[in-house]
């Protein structure tokens, strides 16, 4: 019975070593085809570019001829416009120097924050920018006011009552002499 067991232990170890090595490769493969989606976007945006620079150098001699645009238009009418458009928006972010300089600018006050005012900024761009925290910290705002306000009116009520337990026996000692 041992022996079976053993058997079969080595067996399990041996799929285990199996599938831990084509994890490993898929990895692998996973990371060379990141890598290469990643070099097909920055060639797409650099012909985005060229393509960009062909079109307005056509625009410009068709008009400087006199010609009608007919022939730049020809030139738009090959490309597919949600394609070029989202290439576009690529291109144009990797060339605007505002937003470059926006950006750095960002980044160089977040590293300047202290440790508090980061995780503070963190939480309130997290809310922000999630319906379902936003929806989920309103309602919860609500619940614990209305919680607070409960307690203190609960509160007000009781002292009320015990005050006026005690200034009826004031009162009632108080009438006693004028009683007499």
């Amino acid at each position: 019975m041992l022996k079976v067991i053993c058997n079969q232990r080595d067996r399990f170890r041996a799929r285990l070593h199996e599938a831990e090595e084509e994890i490993r490769q898929l990895k692998e493969r996973i990371g060379a085809l990141t890598q290469e989606l990643e070099k097909s976007k920055a060639d797409n945006v650099k012909l985005y570019g060229k393509m960009r620079y062909v079109q307005d150098y056509n625009l410009e001699k068709v008009v400087s001829r006199g010609s009608s645009k007919k022939h730049a238009e020809d030139l738009e009418s090959g490309f597919s416009s949600d394609v070029e458009s989202k290439y576009k928006k690529i291109y144009e972010d990797d060339i605007n120097p505002f937003a470059a300089f926006s950006k750095k600018e960002r980044d160089q006050r977040y590293k300047e924050l202290g440790f508090r005012d980061r995780i503070t900024l963190s939480s309130g761009r997290f809310l922000m920018g999630n319906k379902y925290a936003r929806t989920f910290a309103f309602f919860y705002t609500i619940g614990l006011h209305v919680l607070v306000f409960s307690c203190l009116y609960r509160m007000s009520a009781l002292s009320y009552l015990s005050n006026g337990e005690e200034s009826l026996a004031v009162d009632q000692t108080i009438n006693l002499p004028h009683a007499l």
